[in-house]
């Protein structure tokens, strides 16, 4: 093996990343860690493409009696140095490896199909079983029936059992089971509409491969598997006495799973960028297990391979469709706390380590869950009050801050148009403020059942949808809600990364009657002036401002505006 220079877009097998001389992040002592955990079965939840299944598949080359290659893969790697725990424990277990991380269908008789062959792949694997007299001539039937994809469902949901029993007869030796990604059937299957009939067969499939027994009818040594979350009240490990669940929520394994800020400068320097590490900072980290702050690692290796460009990789590797429709249908009170994320701070909500799908679109703590483990929110810290587990969170990065800014500014789009939300956008920076009003008044009245517009609307409602509305805006713009400025809080304020260009200050009222929008509007455009809000400006170096007073009652608005002069600004902050 020669010096690993190339960057491993999408390699996930542990063998071709070391044969062909790949640049690699050493996670290697990950292998010892969690085959000294005393639980026979391990899950560990992550994100997407966080080096789950190629944590996985380097746990089978070192770990696999199959595997006798001469040339030791792991030469060089800091498990090599520990010479007692490689002399009892690589290459030395008969593995079943399994990955479900490909099953996605747009129905559930298609998905099945891919178990199947899955299972099929499986079984070929291990054909030197049907040598011999090893299996009865029963066993041997159903065995070539899954080889020849014409086994029932039973056989199906009995395979991984089975070949654990077959192995451990063979070698003498209960085999070590590796699962990589389990749930991703079950997912699909809640976003295609195929929810229970999938669940049914993934049960059956886990039960069976990883029931509890007694210490002398165990049929497997270990069970190690891994997925985005774990799937609660779907009875997928009931009985499981000796199961331990790493999440997010919890530091052990932290490090194993994304990259170190020590490992990224590593990577930086072997792949001879010269790109900082503050803007890939910004961009990329954020996220936090226990001690350990970690980068998301396809996005790494992708902003690298790409000569440093920064820009979204990993948020555009999966669908975003799910994350999309359930905030579309979530509660108001759930949509003010996203302009607390939006706007950078955090939040307080509960979450459960256990994740119930068909709650999602019902419970406020079930979407916070999701949300936290599917890696759009991270935890900073968390703490039992009572029987609820409540978490401060906030958005990890500027990657995914981006996720969230076009599920916002696609709910206006199908509200008109994109070309309509341009020019909305267009107009407010352009201070054309009749246009303003006019898109503004389309908005709330094609928008109003996410917003239940009506006369007893409350301010913040409408600071909300404001906030959801601009976010078109925050490439040019750095936007700010309800910060101190002058002599009071402002709602919503814009300054210009162009200096050149006006500031833009909102102020909003709502009126119970529809008579009085002219002069709370007024009145909200006089609050801007007397509290002078437009200090902040000054700090800038901004000439001038555009104030508008915003006044609403129900579906209808008026504003007053003016732009107002700086004189004496300030330094910069």
């Amino acid at each position: 093996m020669g010096i690993r220079m190339e960057l491993p877009i999408g390699v996930s097998d542990f063998e071709k990343l070391i044969e062909d001389n790949y640049l690699f992040v050493d996670k290697s002592l990950f292998i010892k860690e969690v085959m000294e955990d005393g639980a026979q079965v391990v899950l560990i939840t992550r994100p997407r493409r966080f080096g789950k299944t190629l944590n996985l598949s380097m746990l089978y080359y070192f770990l696999s009696r199959n595997y006798n290659k001469n040339e030791n893969l792991f030469k060089g790697l800091k498990i090599s140095k520990e010479e007692e725990f490689c002399k009892k424990h690589q290459q030395q277990y008969p593995i079943i490896f399994i990955s479900f991380k490909d099953v996605k269908a747009l129905d559930y008789e298609n998905a099945y199909d891919i178990i199947v062959k899955l299972i099929r792949e499986l079984y070929a694997e291990h054909r030197y079983l049907l040598e011999g007299d090893l299996l009865a001539q029963d066993e041997k039937s159903i065995y070539e029936e899954i080889l020849n994809e014409k086994a029932n469902k039973a056989s199906i949901k009995d395979s991984i059992k089975q070949l654990a029993l077959y192995m451990a007869r063979k070698f003498k030796q209960l085999p070590i089971v590796l699962i990589d990604e389990y749930d991703t059937p079950i997912q699909e299957g809640y976003s295609k509409q195929y929810y229970e009939k999938i669940v049914e067969v993934m049960r059956g499939i886990f039960g069976q491969a990883l029931k509890d027994n007694r210490p002398g009818d165990r049929i497997i040594d270990k069970a190690i598997i891994t997925g985005i979350t774990r799937v609660g009240q779907e009875s997928m490990f009931s009985g499981l006495n000796n199961l331990e669940v790493y999440t997010l929520l919890r530091e052990k394994y932290g490090q194993y799973f994304g990259f170190t800020e020590e490992e990224v400068i590593n990577l930086l320097r072997q792949s001879k960028q010269t790109i900082s590490i503050s803007p890939i900072k910004e961009w990329y980290n954020g996220y936090q297990v226990g001690r350990y702050v970690l980068y998301n690692p396809w996005s790494i290796i992708n902003c690298l391979k790409n000569n440093g460009d920064l820009k979204p990789y990993w948020v555009n590797t999966a669908s975003n469709d799910l994350i999309a429709e359930l905030l579309d249908g979530a509660k108001l009170a759930i949509k003010q706390q996203f302009e607390e994320l939006l706007q950078g701070n955090v939040i307080e909500q509960p979450l459960s380590e256990n994740l119930v799908f068909a709650d999602i679109k019902t419970s406020a703590e079930a979407l916070w869950s999701l949300l936290v483990y599917a890696g759009y929110l991270k935890v900073l810290s968390s703490e039992l009050r009572g029987y609820e587990l409540m978490a401060k969170m906030a958005i990890p990065n500027k990657e995914v801050g981006f996720v969230y800014d076009k599920i916002i500014a696609n709910w206006f789009y199908k509200a008109t148009s994109r070309d309509s939300y341009i020019k909305f956008i267009q107009s407010l920076e352009k201070g054309e403020i009749n246009n303003f009003k006019n898109y503004l008044s389309d908005y709330i009245i094609q928008t109003g059942s996410y917003f239940e517009f009506n006369s007893k609307t409350s301010e913040q409602i409408f600071h909300v949808f404001i906030l959801g509305l601009v976010v078109g805006l925050k490439e040019h713009y750095a936007i700010h809600s309800n910060q101190e400025s002058g002599l009071g809080r402002f709602d919503v304020i814009f300054i210009p990364k162009d200096k050149s260009k006006n500031g833009i200050l909102l102020e909003f009222k709502t009126s119970a009657t529809s008579d009085l929008l002219v002069e709370k509007a007024q009145e909200a455009l006089k609050q801007i002036k007397e509290r002078r809000y437009i200090e902040r400006f000054k700090q800038h170096n901004i000439d001038s401002v555009l104030a508008i007073g915003l006044a609403f009652c129900g579906k209808e608005l008026e504003l007053a505006h003016e732009v107002i002069a700086i004189c004496g600004r300030g330094p910069a902050n």
